[in-house]
């Protein structure tokens, strides 16, 4: 019964967490290739499997549904492996010795791309300047991408490149950013991003292939056996040409890929996503592993960046109070087509008036073109007022946060809100008592795909308006069953019960017995996708 190429196999021991609460703990599972057969004490387990198994004692361990991560940029955490990380930064002169060591390796005029800079970390807590970097870099290009995703800073010759210039007018939705002299400070947010995208030149097909096999493994490493993967179809919108190439990219390493993917398709037309509804990015079938159901748009910007779309300024900038990316109307209209095309809608929003306006939109397409079951999401859902709040629950909409964000931001959050707006941001516990389905995510490559560090948030919140903590099983509960029924995937994933697929992560410690300042101390062992082990720890 230790013969590795059986196709039957019985995990057991008394820690089997099904997240399945008819029958919430278990003393064994049987599978048969890529399905669980079976669930219960091991005698039953065993005589249901039948013969030729193997027998996997877990000696302590627990086992888990796989976990699934809700929101998740697959290429663009590829990407992220190409390019500089700036995520360890601490001050500017840190910053300048990195891009020193990366313009010894180029050639002049040859772009330099970093990533995931966080200036909150800085001692000076100061985004830099074009001039900051010029003075490193005057001839090479740089553009440096803030963790968020939504603004950035380009020195003199990127500026040029991309034809920015002091009369040159940002698109809706964007900033070009000036001092108070007038000049360009290199600053540029939201829908000015792509005008530097798309100068960009991107990585040979070689390089995106060899790198997609870290992707995925790393993802792996985290337990994680699913992901909500979000993709741009087109050139333009907040990629610039890399949403371009996203779709390509996908296709040419679809073999690489080890997780289940319901891919979530930004698109300035939805109508164009009927097109890629087929193999091979949906199989079109109920437990394919890829498939396409959702539109993702976008509502407004970041706290980070300031531009979260506010009904009062932001407290350390009262000059600021952020806004839509796009065109009330315009953003309607989108939502209305893909509806009625059967689509699932997916909205970022972030500040308290953005997910207003994001419900009051829903209110409108759902009064307007009623559609039972349509599971429509909020992404983020940063701002919930109490109010809000009720009006997902009665829309049937789903809370899509994603955690770990309070892991960067509970240390500035009060002085960029203030304490009032504190009390209704990421308010997980009003959203779960409210009946709100909430699932989680990481918007990785924006913050770190652990899982555990996303259960760590959940639970304890570092501090940050603990009333609004949940239990270790809501937590799991987010990243497990509700992240199934967030994709239409209930019945196949998210519990450990018969007939659904052999997706589990192993962790070493039971995480409902640890204590909360343990959590981050629990550790991925072995994550399996439809039956085999696609990670296990050394």
């Amino acid at each position: 019964m230790v013969n590795q190429n059986l196709n039957k196999k019985i995990f057991f021991g008394n820690n089997i967490i099904t997240m399945n609460d008819f029958q919430p703990i278990a003393e064994a599972v049987g599978i048969n290739y890529e399905k669980i057969t079976t669930v219960g004490d091991l005698e039953e387990v065993k005589k249901n499997v039948g013969e030729n198994y193997e027998l996997i004692n877990l000696n302590g361990k627990t086992l888990l549904p796989g976990f699934i991560d809700s929101h998740i940029h697959p290429i663009l955490f590829l990407f992220y492996f190409l390019n500089l990380d700036l995520s360890k930064i601490r001050n500017l002169k840190e910053l300048q010795d990195l891009l020193k060591e990366a313009v010894e390796n180029k050639k002049p005029r040859e772009w330099i791309f970093g990533l995931s800079l966080k200036e909150e970390n800085f001692d000076i807590p100061k985004l830099p300047t074009r001039w900051d970097l010029d003075l490193v870099s005057p001839d090479n290009p740089v553009f440096l991408l803030r963790y968020d995703g939504h603004i950035g800073i380009a020195n003199s010759m990127a500026l040029e490149f991309a034809n920015i210039n002091i009369d040159t007018v940002p698109p809706e939705g964007g900033e070009i950013r000036k001092n108070e002299n007038g000049d360009l400070t290199g600053v540029l947010s939201e829908t000015t991003l792509p005008l530097i995208f798309s100068k960009i030149s991107f990585p040979n097909p070689d390089e995106i292939k060899a790198t997609s096999s870290k992707v995925f493994k790393v993802l792996a490493s985290k337990g994680i056996t699913s992901v909500h993967g979000i993709v741009q179809m087109e050139k333009g919108g907040e990629l610039g040409n890399l949403g371009g190439v996203e779709i390509p990219i996908l296709k040419t390493i679809i073999d690489k890929v080890l997780q289940n993917w319901y891919l979530m398709i930004s698109a300035i037309n939805p109508k164009k996503i009927k097109r890629i509804k087929k193999p091979p990015l949906d199989e079109g079938k109920e437990d394919g592993k890829f498939k396409i159901n959702c539109l993702k748009l976008f509502a407004d910007g970041t706290f980070g960046a300031a531009t979260a779309c506010m009904f009062e300024p932001f407290s350390d900038q009262p000059d600021k109070i952020g806004f839509l990316v796009i065109d009330e109307e315009e953003l309607y209209n989108r939502m209305k087509i893909a509806h009625n095309l059967g689509f699932q809608i997916a909205i970022h929003a972030i500040g308290d008036k953005g997910n207003k306006i994001v419900v009051d939109l829903y209110k409108r397409l759902l009064k307007e073109f009623p559609r039972k079951d349509h599971r429509h999401r909020i992404e983020h859902a940063s701002m919930l007022t109490s109010d809000v709040i009720k009006d997902m629950k009665e829309l049937n909409l789903i809370c899509s946060s994603q955690p770990p964000f309070i892991n960067s931001e509970y240390t500035w959050l009060e002085k960029r809100l203030g304490k009032e707006r504190c009390k209704y941001t990421y308010p997980l516990r009003s959203v779960v008592n409210s009946g709100v389905v909430f699932c989680a995510g990481s918007d990785c490559p924006v913050e770190d795909p652990d899982v555990i560090l996303g259960l760590h948030a959940i639970v304890t919140r570092n501090g940050f308006i603990p009333e609004e903590c949940l239990s270790m099983r809501e937590a799991l509960k987010a990243y497990t069953i509700n992240g199934a029924y967030a994709a239409f995937e209930e019945n196949i994933k998210g519990t450990i019960e018969p007939g659904k697929l052999a997706d589990f992560v192993i962790l070493d410690k039971n995480p409902l017995e640890v204590s909360k300042d343990q959590i981050k101390e629990i550790k991925v062992m072995e994550t399996i996708i439809r039956g085999k082990t696609v990670y296990k720890k050394k």
